[in-house]
């Protein structure tokens, strides 16, 4: 389930990001790795909730300076259930 959210941006924010498309892209990406950062999800969640390859994340979390290897045992618990889950999807 998902819902849409409406914000609104100065025409500068516009200017700067070039659609509302990508305003819309930044604002989900800033939203998940503020959480990330925060330590409310893993990084497994985020890529997940990002459609993203768990792969991918170290480069989105360098663009926030935030660290790939800062993992409590918690968190790489969470990552191995959700990379489980992943692979048992894929082999339906």
């Amino acid at each position: 389930m998902s819902r849409t959210i409406t914000i609104e941006v100065s025409d500068q924010l516009l200017e700067l990001l070039g659609s509302e498309d990508e305003i819309g892209k930044e604002a989900k990406r800033s939203l998940v790795l503020s959480l990330v950062g925060r330590g409310k999800i893993s990084r497994g969640k985020a890529a997940e909730l990002l459609g993203v390859s768990l792969w991918d994340m170290p480069e989105f979390l360098s663009e926030y300076r935030l660290p790939w290897f800062d993992y409590t045992r918690e968190k790489l618990e969470e990552d191995t259930a959700v990379l489980r889950s992943l692979h048992e999807r894929a082999d339906i």
